[in-house]
This record gives structure tokens, C-alpha cells and sequence, in this order.
């Protein structure tokens, strides 16, 4: 029988003990473990429910598997997920993956820090210092009952990964857990907001770093069909200024070379590799100008941005990222095929791109998620559109640029709507269905 986290929300004060008590254990400059609060509003119609929750040391741990320096590693003995603080990069991409929000940015360290297990007190025999601490009994540590999967909550994430957490509190509609009182004297540090969660994704570098690479390989296809090579100086400078932007978003840069220590398991650390043989294979081909080799850079082009929209796809698994307008693959053609001339694949991918954007313009309808800035977005498609089949392509600098405004534009509202699987997600999503159904009922 496995070990792990049992909690009993019927008995959760949400006083911060625990999360107290592994903070001054391991001398923490993050906070591992966090109380989450589903109904911090207190509607009438729902239960209020406190979650003490950490890392739940999985037993399929996506943040192992998708980081790309190899940061993450199981401890034999005590199967605690801990990390390796001289590997970690602080690229973040084990918080885009992690459904329970576990990995903690050090802003300080500039490195991902999370709940260890206390496994070296494990291994003397004491328990983790968070159980130690509840005072009420709520949160333990022990050999896991193997309670059915229906006692978990609709909005507690699983996705086969096996956590080892199991609850033991009945969870009917009507339980309110207890309450310290007098409640005057208490003041939760770390609430769930009722809104929609934001996420720290949305950050300058990996836009410029994945719209860069877009223009590069675009730049290759479009001359490939053109039966001519690119300009050299613009090859080389658009190469070395996306490797360069993709340094920004991370904390620890002059480790940046580590990323390439997971092609096996990790999406991130197959776009770094096929970035650098692009990067390579494009500028190879312009010193020798030799069209079989122009050929490959295209072919590992394409392979780079479908890669590079893996990486996002892998986090964010809906449908509507999956065929979003902003994918790098498909813009990479419709800019290629905008620069070459080629009417009829411009028409169709525009097309495409048009479906896409009003789709996703009336599914966000009245939310204020960049409403207007997607139909700007719109409106410079299908302008370029018009535009090209009434006076086909020409070199014009202003329609050029208002163009890869456009594409640019599409980029950023991709990272705007990519919302990695996150608890806060999970509770405002469930939160709002039951809101809407009981209005509809």
C-alpha cells in the first residue's frame, strides 16, 4: 500500500499552520503549500470548502517529465518528487503542466521550489512537518486507505496521474467545514479569487521568441518556392535574435544549456534542439546556397514550429488551443505563402484562420478576453485578403508591415487565451457551470 497525504476537509480551519510549519521546516523563501478555498464567496447554493494542498508526489509526475533540464528526480526510498536546485533553469514550464499548482517560482533564487515530503525526517522516522502542525487532525500522512475515486471532488484534478493524496470528509452538498472562532480573529493570507484566475504565461520573451522563429521559417519557404535564398544578414540576425529573447523568461540564463537534458519526455527540450539544428541548417544553407540544403532547413522548420506549438498544446489540451489562429505552423504558411505570391494557399489558409477567429470571437463574446482586439485582428485578414486577390502581392512597405502587425496581433491573443490546467482553473470553471445550470434550472 502506498504512503501519502490524507485530508479531511470537514475538519479544515484553513488557519495556515501547516503551511506555517513547512515553511519554517525547510526554511522556504516560496510557500509549498497553500490553502485553497472553494466558494470563498460564500454563495447560498454552495458548499464552502478549505483544500490544504502541496505537491502530491504523483505517481505519474508530469513536472519530471516535462522539464527539460532534468531538475525533477524521485527519491527511492520515500517516493518524494524533490528537485535538484543546481539543474533548475527557472524556465516555468513545470507550473504550466502541474494541475495542483505545486511548483513555486523563487523570485529570489530565481528557481522553482516546492514541497520535498520533508523526506529526509521521513527517513528518520518523523512525519512531514505540515501533518505535524494541523492542529484539528485534518491533514495527516500514512499509509493510504485506497478510498474509492468517487469521495474525490468534481473539481479536483486527477488526469491519470495518481496522486498520493486520497480524502476522507463526506463530500455532500450541504457540509460547512469549521470555523475558528471568534471569526473576526481570522484572516486568510492567500484566498482564491471568485474571478478567473490569471496566469503568469503571457510574458514578452516567448511571444517575440515563438513570432521570431515564425518570420524565420516563413523567410526559408517562401524563398524555397521563389526558387531563391534568403538574404544572409537577415537570416543570421532573426536566428541569433530569437535565440537571444528566448533567454529573457528565464531565471537562471547562463544555465540555459541544460535544456537539452530531456529530448525524451520533454516538448520544451525538443524545441530548444530543433531550434539550434534550424538555426544551423538555415544559415548552412545560405553560405552554400545549395537548394538540397534549403530543402532540409524548411523541412526542420516546420518540424521546429509544430514542435513549438506541442509545447503549448501538451499544458493546455482544449480544442480551442489545439485549432487556435495564433499556431505558429499555421501562420509560418500563410506568412510563406503571402511573400511567394501564391494566391490560392493564401485564400485557404486565410480562410481557415477566418473560421478560427469567429469562432473564438463568439464563444468570448461579452467576456472583455480581447474582444477588441480580435476583431482588429480580423478585420487586417480580411483586408490582406481582399487586397490580394483584387491586386495580388506587391512589395508595399505599409502593407507588408500592417500584415505581420496582424500575425503579430494573433500571436499575442494565442498567449492570451492558453490557459495551462491549474486548480484555480478547475475551481472557477466548476464554481461558474454550477452557477449557470441553477440559473438555467
Amino acid at each position: 500500500m502506498n504512503k501519502g497525504f490524507i485530508f479531511n476537509h470537514n475538519k479544515c480551519v484553513a488557519c495556515g499552520a501547516c503551511n506555517a510549519a513547512c515553511i519554517l521546516e525547510n526554511g522556504w523563501t516560496v510557500h509549498p503549500r497553500e490553502i485553497y478555498t472553494y466558494n470563498k464567496d460564500v454563495s447560498v447554493s454552495l458548499p464552502l470548502i478549505n483544500l490544504s494542498l502541496a505537491c502530491n508526489h504523483c505517481e505519474k509526475p508530469v513536472c519530471l517529465e516535462c522539464c527539460p533540464t532534468g531538475t525533477y528526480f524521485r527519491e527511492p526510498q520515500t517516493g518524494a518528487i524533490v528537485i535538484d536546485d543546481k539543474k533548475c533553469i527557472g524556465c516555468k514550464y513545470c507550473q504550466w503542466n502541474c494541475p495542483y499548482d505545486a511548483p513555486k517560482f523563487d523570485a529570489k533564487k530565481r528557481i522553482i521550489g516546492k514541497c520535498n515530503l520533508c523526506y529526509s525526517g521521513l527517513l528518520d522516522g518523523r512525519l512531514p512537518a505540515c501533518t505535524d502542525a494541523c492542529p484539528t487532525g485534518a491533514l495527516s500522512y500514512g499509509e493510504l486507505p485506497g478510498i474509492d475515486t468517487e469521495n474525490k471532488f468534481p473539481w479536483f484534478p486527477d488526469k491519470d496521474l495518481n496522486p498520493s493524496l486520497e480524502f476522507s470528509g463526506e463530500h455532500n452538498t450541504v457540509i460547512i467545514p469549521l470555523k475558528i472562532i471568534p471569526e473576526n480573529m481570522y484572516v486568510n493570507q492567500m484566498p482564491v479569487k471568485s474571478e478567473k484566475p490569471s496566469t503568469e504565461t503571457r510574458e514578452w520573451s516567448l511571444v517575440a521568441f515563438s513570432f521570431l522563429a515564425t518570420l524565420s521559417v516563413s523567410s526559408v519557404i517562401s524563398s524555397l518556392i521563389n526558387g531563391v535564398f534568403p538574404n544572409f544578414i537577415f537570416i543570421v540576425l532573426i536566428n541569433i535574435l530569437t535565440g537571444l529573447v528566448s533567454l529573457f523568461h528565464l531565471g537562471r540564463k547562463l544555465r540555459a544549456w541544460r535544456a537539452l537534458s530531456n529530448l525524451k519526455s520533454s516538448p520544451l527540450s525538443r524545441e530548444i534542439a530543433l531550434f539550434l539544428i534550424y538555426g544551423a541548417v538555415s544559415i548552412l544553407a545560405v553560405i552554400t546556397e545549395l537548394p538540397a540544403v534549403l530543402v532540409v532547413a524548411s523541412i526542420v522548420g516546420l518540424l521546429l514550429l509544430i514542435v513549438i506549438d506541442s509545447v503549448y498544446i501538451n499544458s493546455d489540451k482544449r480544442k480551442s488551443v489545439i485549432f487556435h489562429s495564433g499556431q505558429t505552423f499555421l501562420s509560418s504558411l500563410l506568412i510563406a505563402s503571402f511573400f511567394s505570391g501564391a494566391v490560392i494557399p493564401f485564400i485557404f489558409i486565410a480562410l481557415i484562420k477566418v473560421v478560427s477567429s469567429i469562432h473564438k470571437i463568439y464563444f468570448t463574446k461579452g467576456t472583455g478576453n480581447n474582444f477588441g482586439l480580435r476583431y482588429f485582428r480580423l478585420a487586417i485578414l480580411v483586408v490582406m485578403g481582399i487586397r490580394i486577390i483584387s491586386a495580388g502581392y506587391s512589395f508595399d512597405p505599409v502593407i507588408i508591415a500592417l500584415f505581420l502587425a496582424g500575425e503579430l496581433i494573433d500571436r499575442i491573443i494565442f498567449y492570451s487565451d492558453f490557459e495551462p490546467m491549474n486548480l484555480n482553473t478547475f475551481i472557477y470553471k466548476h464554481i461558474k457551470t454550477v452557477k449557470d445550470e441553477k440559473k438555467r434550472g
